[in-house]
C-alpha cells in the first residue's frame, strides 16, 4: 500500500511541477534574458569607462610633459581639452593645471577660486584647487587677502589644514608678525595629527624666527630692539596630510618666493 501512496504523489507532483512550467515558462525566459543582458551592458559599460580613463590619463601625462619643458600655451590648450570632454576626475584636475600654466595670475587666481566653489567637483579636488590659490596669493605678498584665502582650508577636518598654517606661519614671518609666526609654528609642533616633516619644518621655521628676531624679551623688560633685519628665504611645501590625499594624476606643485 505505501508504494502505491508514492506513486501517487510522484504523479501529482509531476503533474504540478508541469503546471507550473506551462504557466511560468515565458516570465522566467524573459527575466533570464534580461540578467544576461543587464550583465553584458554593465560589462560593456565598465571596459568603456576603463578605456576613456586610461586615454585621459595618456592626455594628461602628455599635458604635464608640455608644462614641464615650458611650453605653457600648448599645455593650457591640452588641459583645457581634457577639462572639457575628459572623464569627471581628469576633468577637474586638468581645470587646475590649466590655470596654473595661465601667465596671468589674476585669471588663474580667479578660475582656481572657481574651480574651488564649483558645485559640480568633489570636495578634495575644490580644496586642491583652494589651495593652490592661496599658493598665488602668497607670492602677491598681500596678507589680508591671504588670510582670506587661507581662511576656508584651516577647519579643524579640512585635509590641508596643516599646509595652511604652515603656510599662515610663513607669510606672518615674511612680514615681521614675529607673535603670530611663533603661535603658528607652536600650533603645528604640538598637533599630533600633523605629519612629522611638517612638524620638523615648523621647528626649522621657528629656529629662523628667532633667528631674526632674537630671543623674545620677557614681559617686565620688553625694550624692543634685537631684531637682526636678515633675509628669510623657505618654500611652501604642499603634501598629503592626515584626512585627505592628492588624487591619482595630480603633479605636485611647487613655489619658491622670497620675501624680505
Amino acid at each position: 500500500m505505501s508504494d502505491i501512496f508514492h506513486e501517487v504523489d510522484e504523479d501529482v507532483r509531476r503533474d504540478k511541477a508541469e503546471e507550473f512550467w506551462r504557466r511560468y515558462q515565458t516570465p522566467i525566459f524573459v527575466v533570464a534574458f534580461l540578467i544576461v543582458a543587464a550583465t553584458g551592458a554593465w560589462s560593456y559599460y565598465q571596459d568603456k569607462r576603463l578605456k576613456a580613463a586610461e586615454a585621459a590619463n595618456d592626455r594628461y601625462v602628455a599635458a604635464v610633459k608640455l608644462a614641464e619643458e615650458g611650453k605653457n600655451a600648448e599645455a593650457a590648450a591640452a588641459f583645457q581639452a581634457i577639462a572639457k570632454d575628459g572623464p569627471t576626475g581628469y576633468a577637474s584636475l586638468a581645470r587646475i593645471r590649466a590655470a596654473e600654466v595661465n601667465p596671468d595670475r589674476e585669471k588663474a587666481l580667479a578660475e582656481l577660486n572657481a574651480i574651488g566653489e564649483d558645485p559640480n567637483v568633489d570636495k578634495l579636488t575644490q580644496q586642491i584647487a583652494l589651495l593652490r590659490a592661496a599658493l598665488i596669493v602668497l607670492e602677491g605678498d598681500d596678507r589680508q587677502k591671504l588670510e582670506t584665502a587661507l581662511g576656508p582650508l584651516m577647519l579643524s577636518d579640512g585635509p590641508f589644514r596643516f599646509s595652511a598654517q604652515e603656510w599662515n606661519g610663513l607669510d606672518s614671518l615674511f612680514n615681521d608678525d614675529f607673535d603670530e609666526a611663533e603661535r603658528v609654528f607652536e600650533q603645528v609642533l604640538n598637533n599630533g595629527d600633523a605629519p612629522q616633516s611638517m612638524r620638523q619644518r615648523a621647528s626649522a621655521y621657528k629656529g629662523l624666527l628667532h633667528a631674526k628676531r632674537g630671543p623674545k624679551p620677557a614681559p617686565a623688560a620688553a625694550t624692543g630692539g634685537g631684531a637682526s633685519g636678515g633675509k628669510v628665504e623657505v618654500v611652501p611645501v604642499i603634501e598629503p596630510e592626515s584626512g585627505g590625499a592628492m588624487p591619482a594624476g595630480s603633479a605636485p606643485f611647487e613655489a619658491s618666493p622670497s620675501k624680505k
